[in-house]
């Protein structure tokens, strides 16, 4: 993710910007990426090598160094809440929520949210993309979009009708070894689900096992993955720490984007395409920063329109989630990592082998449930957590990450919600992050039906596989496993998984934001390509699907130099 805010003063106008004084001396690209996220690297890296002869910027807000906690899987849930590394967004208050705030962690580091997230691999069904080709995203139906899953892949169970394994994400199904993980898994079977070796081959409803990016012992992001070796060719330059104000627009092209380095203002100009992968949130932000945006929204902060876009910031979606904790009464869950004679023989296996724990993600187990019997394809995402989940509220404590007594955490989560939300401005001040209202469970359905998933997670807590391991339900605890008890729960207590989307929609009508080649409608030169562009959310983490978008958009944009077979 990531287009930076720390820049004073905010010039509107393009006049005169691009007076060529001192351009002599400034570098011009054939390409600027802003954003250097989970997308945003897959684009560059790509260009860097199907275009040799290109020049590429990658402006990314955050830092480049990678730490332990963002390279070591186990440590990926310190990775994902500490503040430097995150763009710390608040939500404005959920009316459905009893008017809470919400935290969305969003990766502010090379690589982005792909750095610092849980590593979980999950695409989402078939049926789904056949959904955005009928919405109106031609080209992207599931047989359109599966080559570019393959093609990013090195999956370990080789080359399949699902996977490929020769890409540059390696993925491979968890090997985390606690008793709860296969005890939730034995529960899932004796509820009648079925139990899976792969999620990501069209399950329509089961659990399994989950996908995780790690190759020995190490996460792989698209930083490691796409940046890395783009930087060794010589024709792609990261511009980290830098903050990306605008884009300069001039008769209707994107021409370059006023950036500001080392308390240095200047813009950097584009020959050919800019291309934005901020990010959900950020994505619009900057569109809207660059007059493109809804008129009377711009207008009323001053910022003169180049384009009438009304739905820049609309269309937003997330997965609204529900936790259910339980104490265990026997040492089964990642609790005993805690005690220190544990912790040293793990910190010993891993720097010895890269092997154990802290070479694998924190989350194991999960899968895809229905709410109503009558859908094709699930509509529930869950997460099994092997340890006392105890975060909450907005703001960041290390100490809350840590579980205090054995126990694990199931997350159910909301994965086709109808409510919609939107991202506006706060002002025109870039520094100032946007409003976010999500709107959960506007759409009554929505509670009604994550509501109905819940009921059936505690049934299915009940089975024998699990239920002797489990000493107490902390949360929700003594309601009755009734519709109208769960819903009034899921109000007080509900938070989020943080795959947010849809803010930059993309579709062939008139009122979408990105065409069906994620070219900004009404702008020449610029292209928007990041989760923002999923016209209808998926049951599914986030992650996937936008290394798919960032190698579908690589070769758009590729073709549309002269290079490579037209994208399918």
């Amino acid at each position: 993710m990531s287009i930076c805010y720390k820049i004073g003063g905010f010039l509107q106008g393009s006049e005169g910007l691009r007076s060529r004084t001192g351009s002599a001396a400034a570098k011009g690209w054939d390409y600027i990426v802003v954003g250097a996220g989970a997308a945003g690297c897959v684009i560059a890296g790509r260009l860097s090598q199907t275009l040799p002869d290109a020049r590429i910027a990658l402006v990314e807000a955050g830092g480049e160094r990678l730490g332990l906690t963002t390279r070591i899987p186990g440590t990926a849930f310190i990775a994902s809440s500490f503040p430097r590394r995150n763009w710390n967004f608040e939500t404005e208050p959920v009316p459905a929520l009893n008017g809470r705030r919400l935290s969305w962690f969003q990766g502010r580091i090379l690589g982005g949210s792909s750095s610092i997230n849980g590593m979980l691999y999950l695409r989402g069904h078939s049926l789904e993309y056949d959904q955005w080709a009928q919405l109106g995203c031609h080209g992207w139906s599931s047989d359109q979009v599966l080559p570019y899953f393959r093609k990013a892949e090195a999956n370990t169970r080789g080359a399949n009708e699902w996977h490929g394994d020769s890409g540059p994400i390696t993925v491979k199904p968890s090997r985390l070894d606690l008793p709860i993980c296969e005890a939730f898994l034995a529960a899932a079977a004796a509820a009648g689900f079925s139990v899976v070796d792969d999620l990501n081959a069209d399950v329509a409803e089961g659990f399994g096992r989950i996908d995780t990016n790690i190759a020995n012992g190490r996460r792989v992001s698209t930083a490691l993955a796409y940046v890395q070796p783009a930087r060794r060719r010589g024709n792609l330059e990261l511009q980290s720490d830098t903050v990306a104000a605008r884009i300069v627009i001039e008769r209707g092209h994107a021409r370059g984007v006023e950036i500001l380095n080392n308390g240095v203002r200047k813009t950097i100009w584009a020959e050919r395409e800019i291309i934005l992968c901020g990010g959900t949130i950020n994505s619009p932000q900057l569109l809207m920063l660059s007059g493109i945006g809804p008129a009377g929204h711009l207008s009323s902060l001053g910022i003169p329109v180049a384009v009438d876009a009304p739905e820049v910031g609309r269309n937003l979606q997330n997965h609204p989630s529900y936790a259910l904790r339980f104490a265990c009464s026997k040492p089964v869950t990642a609790y005993k990592y805690l005690n220190p004679r544990a912790a040293l023989g793990i910190g010993l296996r891993y720097a010895l082998s890269r092997g154990g724990s802290l070479g694998e993600s924190y989350v194991a187990t999960g899968g895809f449930m229905r709410s109503d019997p009558a859908l094709a394809v699930s509509d529930t995402i869950v997460v099994m957590v092997p340890a006392l989940v105890t975060r909450g509220g907005v703001g960041f404590r290390l100490a809350d990450l840590f579980p205090e007594r054995h126990g694990f955490t199931v997350m159910v989560g909301s994965g086709r919600p109808l409510s919609r939300g939107w991202v506006l401005l706060q002002n025109s001040d870039p520094t100032a992050h946007p409003r976010i209202f999500p709107e959960y469970f506007s759409a009554p359905e929505d509670l009604r039906a994550l509501a109905r998933s819940v009921c059936r997670m505690r049934d299915m807590m009940c089975e024998r596989a699990v239920r002797d391991l489990i000493e107490a339900e902390l949360t929700p605890g003594p309601i009755p496993n009734e519709q109208s008890a769960v819903e009034a729960d899921i109000r007080a207590r509900a938070a989020t998984f943080f795959h947010p989307s849809g803010t930059c929609r993309m579709g062939s009508d008139p009122a979408a934001v990105v065409d069906p080649r994620l070219r900004v409608i009404g702008i020449e030169g610029l292209r928007v390509a990041d989760a923002s562009i999923m016209p209808a959310a998926l049951n599914a983490c986030t992650h996937a699907p936008t290394i798919m978008i960032g190698e579908k958009a690589a070769a758009m944009i590729a073709q549309a130099a002269g290079y490579g077979a037209p994208p399918k």
